[in-house]
């Protein structure tokens, strides 16, 4: 009964906030007047709305605001200056619009302007962007590197080959990974599973870091990592560019191409796009690190049209990757294991140069359909509907050659996963009324797991759905901004393994859980705001965190599950402030998120020995958890040219703890496993020429980027002590010029200048190796 009056009341509350209202006067007309052939601002200009029966002065610089006008209105405006003849134009206004006049004395209108038709709503969550140059430059990477340089954001790696975003702390099914609105279904519950992303393939990367389930689901507890792709083309004709790529450190090379293309005369645009990579064994300062080669190939292909008041999409990719697992990380027994972890240098390691990928290796593979409509109801309302295809295939071949036959001429794999995935979203969504934007949707989800070979976690069948709502509030120039969200999963899994006598899985799961947040803005000035975040999530526990139980092969460890455990629950926290002037721009983020039954792999400081070597324990383990930190970045101009940049990301991860080892039980607050050390980068950025709509940067950067020894672990202590801190410098440049009437953008990257050996704290392979030395890479875009 109380359910039910609950959402009933929901119900009237969601019809009062978004229902037909009368005709909505909030909206602002803002611009500048200036002098067509010098530019110089015309101070003290008339502008004047006949309809509205109101106008406005333009101040000392020629800007002016007009305030209170009516939505879907035809309003006459009216420009007038001393020497100089009126202009007129038409606008209808659907939202906050800015128009830019230009005068001339010769008493012509030269020009006017439509040069930003809304200012958009900033997230109510922290959040950080990758895109422009600073992109471009990390593009050859994959996606973890390409993001590292964020606040906040940490990078887990398996060697130097295998690398996966840590935000605030948290990754793998922690961590939405969200391409052009779809969320990515694959393997990526391992340490060793990479997202199968082609960061040549995003127009823009962003971090959204805080619980974001309402956005994107359970599995955004920590946060969703967004990839958008550029814009289809939307002049008649025949564009795109083509990049190429080249690295010292493994002696690899990239070459990545797209071509727009849009019929003359009719809406439908084709875009197709590819990337090819390939390097070889990579070297620390002292040596080679045997088997570590990548070859990587993906192609996507999108379309769109519109007919009427639809608009239609349909896009694709594939990605398909083989890399090399170093060799040194699979050991026949616990004493050569146990050498391994105390000797400065990789066993078993060949030093020299090779491109051929041997075992032990891994393939991956991501094939991904989606179909999008869109229709606009009205001019307040807007529904769509999408569906998305996914198949993921992972094959892991260990260092030994499995008895049996070769399959189809192939190697065969110790183990396979096969993983397919449809989703279903639907939306409805309406532009403002009475100051209220958002929407709400359902989503459906069907997946089905297949463990083709080795056993390693059973199969599984997972059915889903799922229901949201949000709602934004803003009224410019109110200072206040709010957002509110709430959202319902609910999974249903069947999990089923029979390994002869040795275990039988027959297990079905249930779990369902709300999640809401709600967020406040506020502006103190055009530059100055501060946003307050708070979040509840959850994620129900994966199936490799239930039911593991073998050799994580990318990872060099034995894993095993434990049935027992509960879904996560976390309030997060986050609060921000954003400055952005002309000299100086910054963002500081504090947050605190605490989790219930916090899941984690834990080090059992003992090794296990199986038939295929001598491994590293680990084993799944719960507590109360707490994860609170501090982001910032931030950039100054020294001079006109000169940029000082910093960015700072500290992090503290504790869980709750009892000791039994004494007669009194005692309870205690021990650090978590995993967790990033201290993190400092910063350095001088030379700005030879700005970035604009026209053309790509010219820069020169030099920084550094220190990591601080992580001092705060397990009170058991680690399989191997954590190493100690270091400073990693970095030069990077790029420049953009024009040959003919074609756009090229060239650049360079040093990484490691100075040849620094040193080991990452959430690298598994510090157990073994050092990380990559001194890299020169050079890259060069041709547009057209």
């Amino acid at each position: 009964m109380f359910l039910n009056k609950y959402w009933f009341t929901a119900g009237l509350f969601w019809a009062a906030a978004t229902g037909v209202f009368a005709q909505d006067c909030h909206l602002v007309l803002r611009g500048s007047v200036a002098e067509a052939e010098s530019g110089e601002p015309l101070a003290y200009a008339n502008i004047y709305i006949k309809e509205a029966e109101k106008g406005a002065t333009a101040d000392e610089n020629g800007r002016f605001e007009i305030l209170d006008l009516c939505e879907n209105t035809n309003y006459t405006v009216a420009v007038s200056h001393i020497e100089c003849d009126h202009a007129v134009q038409l606008v209808r206004l659907t939202e906050n619009t800015k128009l830019d006049f230009q005068l001339s004395h010769s008493a012509t209108l030269k020009q006017v302007i439509v040069s930003e038709k809304a200012v958009a709503p900033r997230a109510a969550q922290a959040e950080s962007s990758v895109s422009g140059a600073e992109l471009e430059a990390a593009k050859g990477q994959n996606l973890a590197e390409t993001i590292r340089k964020l606040p906040g954001v940490s990078v887990l790696n398996t060697g130097t080959t295998i690398a996966k975003p840590v935000i605030q702390g948290l990754h793998s099914n922690r961590i939405a990974i969200v391409t052009n609105g779809t969320t990515l279904e694959g393997q990526q519950w391992g340490a060793e599973h990479a997202p199968e992303i082609d960061p040549f393939s995003a127009g823009k990367i962003s971090v959204v870091k805080g619980a974001a389930g309402v956005r994107f689901g359970a599995g955004a507890m920590g946060g969703a990592v967004v990839i958008e792709a550029e814009p289809l083309r939307e002049k008649d004709g025949l564009g795109g560019w083509l990049s190429v790529g080249g690295s010292k450190n493994g002696r690899g090379g990239v070459i990545s191409g797209a071509a727009d293309w849009k019929l003359p005369g009719r809406s439908l645009t084709f875009r197709l796009q590819g990337t090819a990579k390939r390097s070889g064994n990579l070297n620390t300062p002292d040596y080679f690190l045997w088997n570590t080669g990548v070859s990587e190939f993906d192609f996507s292909a999108m379309a769109g049209w519109k007919e009427g008041k639809w608009k239609h999409e349909i896009s694709g990719f594939r990605f398909d990757q083989k890399l090399g697992i170093l060799r040194a990380s699979h050991l026949g027994s616990t004493t050569e294991l146990d050498s391994a972890i105390r000797s400065g240098f990789p066993l078993n390691n060949v030093d020299k140069f090779s491109y051929k990928i041997n075992r032990p290796f891994q393939t991956a593979e991501h094939n991904l359909l989606k179909i999008k409509s869109e229709q606009r109801i009205s001019e307040k309302w807007k529904w769509s509907i999408q569906d998305a295809f996914q198949y993921n295939r992972r094959r892991e071949y260990d260092a030994y050659k499995p008895t049996g036959a070769i399959e189809n001429g192939n190697p065969t794999p110790q183990i396979t996963f096969n993983i397919l995935t449809n989703s279903v979203d639907a939306a409805i969504e309406h532009f403002p009324i009475r100051h209220w934007q958002g929407g709400a949707g359902v989503q459906g989800i069907g997946q089905y797991n297949y463990v083709g070979r080795g056993g390693f976690i059973p199969d599984y069948l997972t059915l889903g759905g799922s229901v949201w709502a949000m709602e934004r509030w803003r009224r410019y120039p109110n200072p206040w901004e709010f957002e509110f969200g709430a959202r319902y999963d609910f999974r249903w899994t069947h999990a089923t393994d029979t390994i002869g006598s040795l275990r039988k899985i027959d297990e079905k799961l249930r779990f369902g859980n709300p999640s809401g947040s709600a967020g406040v803005i506020y502006h103190f000035s055009k530059n100055f705001s501060t946003t307050l975040n708070s979040g509840l999530a959850w994620r129900p526990p994966h199936v490799n965190e239930l039911f593991a139980r073998g050799v994580h092969h990318g990872a060099g460890t034995f894993e095993e599950g434990n049935p027992d455990l509960k879904p996560e629950n976390g309030w997060n926290s986050n609060l921000s402030f954003d400055f952005s002037g002309e000299k100086f721009s910054a963002q500081a983020v504090f947050y605190r998120n605490q989790i219930q039954n916090f899941i984690y792999l834990n080090p059992d400081l003992k090794n296990v020995v199986t038939v295929r070597g001598s491994f590293p324990g680990y084993s799944y383990r719960q507590a109360n958890v707490v994860l609170k930190g501090f982001d910032c970045h931030f950039s100054y101009f020294l001079i006109k040219k000169l940029v000082v940049e910093g960015k700072i990301s500290l992090l503290r991860g504790s869980r709750s703890a009892v000791d039994s080892s004494q007669i009194e039980v005692k309870k205690f607050r021990d650090w978590l496993p995993l967790m990033p050390a201290d993190r400092f980068n910063y350095g001088l950025r030379w700005v030879l020429k700005p970035e604009t709509k026209s053309s790509g940067e010219s820069f020169l950067k030099i920084s550094a980027t220190t990591t601080r020894r992580q001092i705060r672990i397990p009170a058991a202590g680690l399989v191997k002590s954590a190493p100690p801190g270091a400073t990693i410098l970095a030069l990077d440049g790029g420049h953009f010029l024009k040959i003919g009437n074609q756009k090229v953008e060239v650049g360079f990257s040093i990484q490691n200048l100075t040849n620094v050996n040193y080991r990452e704290y959430l690298n598994f392979f510090r157990l073994y190796t050092d990380e990559m030395g001194f890299n020169f890479s050079v890259r060069g875009k041709l547009s057209f």
